[in-house]
């Protein structure tokens, strides 16, 4: 029997390289192999890029007409606050140091804690950050920024006063923040500051002041007022040259405070002096379309234009009035104090001639647009500054600008209005993804604090 023997028939190496050879193709071919459909949505890709690349360059573009129309809204457009006619001390710089100090003193109040700079803190931009600012008391309204308001006409939220120096008295005789009598801030200030006073202003008839009552006042209590009406027109008068002049003091002071450029005042420079390049550094493009809406669609800048973002001007934008409050007259009552206050550009304690207060002359003191119309506050910083409204109805921007989306008329109340409010905005119609360009603009107003400004005291600050 033939005997046979086992092979062993393994591979042979030729085949197993080729072999190998022919599989490493195949894996190599199946990883860069694209199909129809993949190419399709490569292309699709490159081109949405691209759509994009060119949107975003195109949102940059501004026309010759375009950025004239923005220039002037620069904060270095703003220049020097309109001259004063009746404050003749308003430039006066002794007087502005003068101002600083009692801007910032808050023993002059009656509890000793209460100052200028209760209710305007430095570094939330010159607010408190509170619907109703508090002192001795619980205030009216909220606390306005007092940057730019050398700029306006009129004073607090309702115009009702016309300049910056009447301004600053009414809150010293007010119960609910320094709480104090007319007399008694003057004697104390005399006391405290006789060489500063008499440095910016002459001589002082402290002699005469100490023979006084204690306390006198004619918006004080009952025994102030009584006290007040007790004393001679000459004692009076005396009071209340000392009074105005501490007034002008403060406004001398106010004027001294200067915005530094935000990222928007950066952004525009670079537009103005064509350097586009640098254009997509400064603002994002989702700030860009939300510039685009402020000035287009949205018409913001109808009432908020030039360096301070206000037109200064009153209107009634149905901002919702609290349940717990009185129904908001706005100007109405404004022109009402305004005519009878005493420390107007009209009154004797004024540097002006009547001719010069063509403001007060020509007020107009009727009318329905009066009812509920409050002034235009600037935009500066108004990311900074929250609530807003004048009762801080809206807590961020964001319900700011849904209101003015949605405004919903002014309530009239028959037992308390005179007339029908008037309503002076129409809905924006903004898309929510609007809504959101439009406040991320209003971010870029934010000014950096100038901390080495020596005028804005925030070397007083302790957080």
């Amino acid at each position: 029997m033939e005997k046979t023997s086992k092979v062993n028939k393994g591979c042979n190496p030729r085949s197993i390289t080729i072999g190998l050879l022919f599989v490493l193709l195949a894996a190599c071919t199946e990883q860069n192999t694209e199909t129809p459909s993949d190419n399709q949505e490569l292309a699709k890709k490159t081109k949405t890029e691209k759509k994009i690349t060119s949107d975003t360059k195109e949102l940059y573009q501004f026309t010759d007409i375009d950025i004239q129309f923005l220039e002037p809204f620069l904060i270095s457009n703003l220049g020097e606050p309109p001259k004063s006619v009746s404050n003749q001390y308003s430039e006066n710089i002794d007087a502005a140091k003068l101002g600083k100090k009692l801007f910032f003193d808050a023993s002059l109040s009656n509890n000793k804690q209460v100052s200028c700079a209760t209710c305007h803190q430095p570094k939330r931009y010159f607010t408190d950050g509170l619907a109703f600012s508090k002192a001795t008391g619980v205030t009216k309204r909220s606390s306005p920024s007092v940057l730019g308001a050398a700029y306006s006409p009129w004073q607090f939220w309702d115009g009702r006063k016309d300049s910056l120096w009447s301004q600053a008295l009414g809150p010293i005789e007010d119960h609910n923040e320094y709480n104090t009598s007319r007399l008694t801030y003057v004697r104390n200030f005399l006391e405290k500051y006789p060489n500063e006073y008499q440095n910016v202003f002459g001589d002082i008839k402290l002699d005469q002041i100490a023979q006084l009552p204690k306390s006198a006042s004619p918006k004080g209590n009952s025994q102030e007022i009584k006290n007040w009406e007790n004393m001679s027109k000459t004692q009076q008068d005396l009071i209340n040259q000392v009074f105005s002049h501490i007034g002008k003091a403060i406004m001398a002071y106010q004027r001294q405070l200067t915005i530094p450029p935000s990222r928007f005042d950066h952004f525009l420079e670079a537009l103005v002096e064509k350097r586009e390049a640098e254009l997509p550094k400064l603002l994002s493009p989702q700030e860009v379309k939300g510039l685009r809406l402020f000035v287009g669609k949205a018409n913001c800048a109808s009432c908020h234009n030039g360096p301070l973002f206000t037109n200064y001007e009153f209107h009634n934008i149905g901002a919702p009035d609290p349940i717990d409050k009185p129904v908001e007259l706005g100007r109405y009552q404004g022109v009402k104090d305004l005519v009878e206050d005493e420390f107007t550009c009209l009154s004797k304690w004024s540097d002006a001639s009547e001719q010069d207060c063509a403001e007060m002359r020509f007020l107009k003191t009727s009318g329905p647009e009066l009812v509920g119309a409050l002034k235009t506050p600037t935009l500066r910083n108004i990311a900074e500054t929250a609530p807003y409204m004048q009762m801080g109805q809206f807590e961020n921007l964001q319900q700011v600008i849904t209101h003015y989306n949605f405004p919903a008329p002014p309530v009239y109340n028959r037992e308390q209005h005179p007339n029908r409010p008037h309503f002076d905005i129409l809905p924006l119609k903004l898309t929510t993804q609007e809504v959101v360009e439009l406040e991320s603009f209003l971010h870029t107003l934010t000014s950096p604090l100038p901390k080495d400004d020596p005028w804005w005291g925030l070397e007083k600050d302790i957080d």
